[in-house]
């Protein structure tokens, strides 16, 4: 796996000149990266706080000195409760999204403990049909249930992943002026029964793509924007250009003259897709698809079916469909800047899922 150094730069830039300009905070996801010099750097360009998924991925962002942590992913048990009390401990600003009863229980076991402030925002579901609670009125029950918990309710918080590629521009700037409409309702009817909301975090690279439509919210949470891959610049939130991340693989075997084996199956470039009928963008030969992959196989084919002019030893390099699955698949990667190595980059969060 290569990352060049430039496109990362220019997109941690562009990312953090267009969001501040629209007066928004910036709270990247690192599940893309899993990077804590990328972590850093993000922060430098003015980052407000980074998010996590797991709280295992908190840990060592902490430790270097990186200290507002959002974890989105629902904490429920005394398993995670324990694990969270020892980053509060720590006096690390943690902020935590909340869907359900249970997930302020474990909240509230962590303030008790601690008696130390601990921020959540309730998760509100817009459209993709993952987590969320589907009314005002369920959010309203849990912002008091959470102040009841001596937990500060901040707001509402929300994942677009439902806005993808596999919409035309058309539908996608709707589902993005639909989900802005709706937090803005949502926003207006928490504030008429006592609890407005300070923050509206809203999630995702795509609908940043649609940033002068993001007018309900007050902080972003992209996290793809750093490498970029196929499913983005097929959803119109990047060019190839962004495109920092790829794979290069060797063509091993050439069975048939319409099949050709390159030596990256789903263990280097995971699993995610087809896009667009491949697992992947061959950026030499865009004629062509990642047909299949096992372990660690890829077959290539040509798109119209005919011969893929392939010869055993060929190079190529591939864009993956889904770059943040295939980064936890690597413990490092090589930096480069145009086409000369320049040194190795650790995947210091790889596995860090619990």
């Amino acid at each position: 796996m290569v990352v060049d150094w430039g496109i990362v730069e220019a997109n941690l830039e562009r990312m953090a000149a267009r969001v501040s300009a629209r007066g928004h905070a910036l709270w990247p996801h690192v599940k893309t990266h899993k990077s804590l010099r990328w972590a850093r750097r993000q922060m430098e360009l003015g980052a407000r706080g980074l998010m996590v998924a797991k709280l295992e991925e908190a840990g060592p962002l902490a430790r270097h000195g990186m200290d507002a942590l959002y974890v989105g992913y629902p904490l429920v048990g005394p398993g995670p409760a324990r694990r969270l009390e020892q980053l509060v401990a720590a006096d690390i600003r943690v902020r935590v999204a909340v869907d359900s009863l249970a997930g302020v229980a474990c909240l509230a076991q962590v303030a008790q403990a601690t008696r130390a402030p601990i921020t959540a925002l309730v998760e509100v579901d817009t459209g993709f049909h993952r987590c969320g609670v589907a009314t005002v009125e369920e959010a309203a029950r849990l912002a008091d249930a959470l102040t009841t918990a001596g937990v500060l309710y901040q707001g509402i918080t929300c994942f677009g992943g439902h806005i993808t590629w596999r919409l035309s521009d058309d539908e996608r700037r709707a589902a993005v002026v639909a989900e802005t409409r709706q937090l803005a309702q949502w926003s207006d009817d928490l504030r008429a029964r006592g609890w407005a909301p300070e923050v509206v975090s809203q999630g995702g690279t795509v609908p940043t793509g649609y940033l002068e439509l993001l007018s309900a919210a007050t902080e972003l949470r992209p996290g793809t924007y750093i490498y970029n891959d196929t499913a983005t610049v097929l959803a119109g939130a990047a060019e190839w250009a962004d495109c920092a991340a790829w794979v290069w693989t060797t063509v091993v075997s050439t069975p048939t003259s319409d099949r050709t084996v390159v030596d990256a199956g789903s263990k280097t470039l995971a699993g995610d897709g087809p896009v667009a009928g491949s697992f992947g963008h061959l950026r030499e030969r865009p004629d062509l698809v990642v047909a299949s992959l096992s372990e660690e196989h890829g077959v290539i084919r040509a798109r119209d079916g005919g011969r893929t002019g392939l010869q055993v030893g060929d190079r190529l390099s591939v864009v993956p469909n889904h770059v943040c699955t295939m980064i936890n698949l690597h413990d490092a990667v090589h930096l480069v800047e145009g086409r000369r190595v320049v040194g190795s980059l650790a995947v210091d969060l790889r596995g860090a899922v619990h």
